[in-house]
């Protein structure tokens, strides 16, 4: 991030116990380059990509300086999900089996306290625990496990002074490069049979477990006070630098919607930014040469909702139907096979319901736009022979009139509602552009 580098303040990330003046967390852009290896916007990630696949190496390791709260750890460090929650099994394994306890033990022979990267779940109160989830492909830890890559984000400890933290960061570099020297055989082995696994489902939303998977016994935090603060009005945190242990909870995660992989995408020829980053992932696709009819399932997009603006996107939520339906695509439109060594990658950046997804980080706004306008005096018509000829379209109507009271009162939603269920609507408004072959 040059020009994030470039962009030095006292005031960027003033936690930081040195040096005085730090980079910006954003590139010229304003874009957080460790949010964007799914979307690659940034010159700066398609750069690191680029470069990843030309050395496809043995690992990678991104190097942070975290933020949270205080604690007695200096050096901290992890991989997607921990290893729990990993798409690809054995580079994880390689990871929790051999990277951390060699990192670990090396950090403690020169001094240093190095533990797990503790992501709190409540930075007011840590001892409520630390969170331990899936990573999607946005992040460097998420992205590697996606390609089959052994990937470690290290990040030393903001309130630790600077010496201590670029010592610790050596350390943990001089080791890791070590054992990837000695384990060089086994990590190629690892990558190879990720790569060559073709898992069938993938998680696409979870939701934080009510009980602890797990716990770090004597957990070395640090004291806090709370004051009234004039300025919140309410209680906030004072760190005392007094040393505590306790007993600290690790949060997983349980599954809230699981999607089965289709047989390939079909994407239109027009979606160029979709395609330019599918060939910048390296995922492969053909084009079909002539036009093919074939049953596709289409996505229905409704009640779309813009979010807050995020690394130069305004990121989409969203509900999906999904109908099966026979169509004619034409020459030129791309078809992604799931069946590749980056399938899981694609799924991640083409299944709708997918939280690093294209459509989730807003990449079609077309499909928001409103259907050519037409009278009430055509449309309701319309909309009542709908009605009458469709029972699967009646029952979900009233279903969402007994549900939705105010959708109930209100005559243009429920004009809109039909009319976007009409064969004949229009060819955007609120469908997902890219068909899923079953």
């Amino acid at each position: 991030d040059i020009d994030g580098h470039e962009r030095m303040s006292r005031w960027n990330f003033p936690a930081l116990r040195g040096p005085l003046e730090k980079g910006y967390v954003g590139n010229a852009r304003n874009i957080n380059l460790n949010r964007d290896y799914a979307k690659a916007d940034a010159p700066e990630t398609r750069a690191m990509i680029a470069l990843l696949q030309r050395l496809d190496p043995i690992l990678y390791i991104d190097c942070h300086v975290s933020d949270g709260f205080d604690m007695q750890y200096d050096v901290t460090f992890t991989y997607a999900g921990w290893g729990r929650y990993a798409y690809h099994r054995a580079t994880a394994d390689w990871l929790m089996g051999r990277f951390g306890p060699h990192v670990t033990a090396a950090l403690d022979q020169a001094g240093h306290v190095p533990t797990i990267y503790p992501s709190p779940v409540d930075t007011r109160d840590p001892a409520k625990g630390i969170r331990q989830a899936p990573e999607g492909p946005r992040y460097s830890t998420g992205y590697g496990d996606f390609i089959g890559v052994p990937t470690v984000l290290v990040e030393n400890h903001m309130l630790k002074p600077y010496r201590q933290r670029v010592l610790g960061t050596y350390v943990l570099l001089e080791a890791a490069l070590k054992l990837a020297g000695e384990d060089k055989d086994s990590i190629i082995a690892a990558k190879a049979r990720d790569r060559a696994s073709r898992p069938a489902t993938m998680l696409a939303r979870w939701k934080m477990a009510t009980q602890p998977v797990d716990w770090i016994e004597n957990f070395k935090g640090v004291a806090f006070t709370t004051y009234r603060s004039a300025a919140t009005g309410r209680l906030e945190q004072r760190w005392t630098g007094k040393p505590i242990q306790f007993r600290m909870p690790i949060i997983g995660q349980e599954p809230v919607e699981t999607v089965t992989l289709p047989k390939a995408w079909w994407i239109p020829p027009a979606q160029t930014d979709v395609i330019d980053r599918l060939r910048l992932h390296n995922i492969r696709f053909e084009t079909i040469a002539a036009p093919r009819t074939l049953t596709l399932d289409q996505v229905h997009v409704h009640e779309p909702a813009l979010q807050r603006a995020q690394d130069g996107r305004l990121p989409l939520k969203a509900r999906f139907a999904h109908e099966n339906r026979t169509q004619t695509m034409p020459a030129g439109t791309i078809r992604v096979p799931s069946d590749q060594p980056l399938g899981l990658l694609a799924a991640a950046l083409l299944e709708p319901e997918a939280p690093d997804s294209f459509l989730a980080w807003g990449f079609f706004p077309e499909m928001l736009s409103p259907s050519p306008g037409a009278e009430d005096f055509v449309r309701a018509p319309l909309a009542e022979a709908l009605l009458a000829r469709d029972a699967s379209v009646r029952q979900a109507f009233e279903a969402r009139l007994a549900a939705d009271p105010a959708f109930a009162a209100d005559p243009d939603a429920r004009l809109d509602w039909l009319t976007d269920r009409l064969p004949d609507c229009s060819p955007f408004h609120h469908l997902y552009p890219i068909r899923r072959e079953p």
